[in-house]
């Protein structure tokens, strides 16, 4: 996982909770205090799970709060970082259909082969009529961030869409399958 997931948490848990929380979840976590995660390096899945999981206990909170707040954070930091991914899509349809790329787009900044695989490996997308199907597969189980984002940009595009979730690496199934589903535009039922 790229370091700037690791410090758009720790970014959000200080400006919610404060500094002293951050350097309790670091200490919780086993992080060393000292990292200064960086953009374009890998850093262990494992290591940012015991910082999400060091978050719900500190701040009280479920994993799909965590996940939610992580979510809004991350796309405020996007906003501001990359603007231009929100200017090339005239739509939340077609920021989500380019979201894979920006997604792999982290890989090439790590050096580590299978790490960039990893990254890269996370997403596929079937775009259907009505809908974008985002086939989610990853050892994180992160599944939540990817639907709190997606209602991050339908807000963001002023759009609705219905989200489902039909199945889930939660439960006993390989993969996610997450559908955004737009409604009928056409006037047929």
């Amino acid at each position: 996982m790229v370091g700037l997931i690791h410090t758009i948490l720790l970014d959000m848990i200080q400006r919610q909770a404060g500094a002293d929380a951050a350097t309790d979840i670091r200490r919780m976590a086993k992080v060393d205090p000292q990292i200064d995660f960086r953009i374009d390096e890998n850093y262990d899945d494992a290591e940012f799970l015991r910082l999400l999981v060091a978050t719900c206990e500190r701040l009280g909170l479920t994993q799909d709060q965590a996940e939610q707040a992580f979510a809004r954070a991350f796309y405020e930091d996007s906003v501001r970082r990359w603007p231009t991914w929100f200017q090339l899509s005239k739509s939340a349809r077609e920021f989500l259909k380019r979201q894979p790329a920006i997604h792999n787009g982290f890989a090439t900044g790590v050096s580590d082969s299978s790490a960039r695989a990893g990254i890269r490996d996370k997403f596929r997308l079937e775009e259907r009529p009505d809908r974008i199907v985002v086939h989610y597969k990853s050892p994180n189980r992160l599944c939540g961030v990817y639907v709190a984002l997606a209602q991050e940009i339908l807000e963001h595009y002023g759009e609705s869409a219905r989200i489902e979730h039909p199945r889930c690496l939660r439960g006993d199934d390989p993969s996610c399958e997450i559908h955004v589903i737009w409604p009928d535009t056409t006037g047929n039922a």
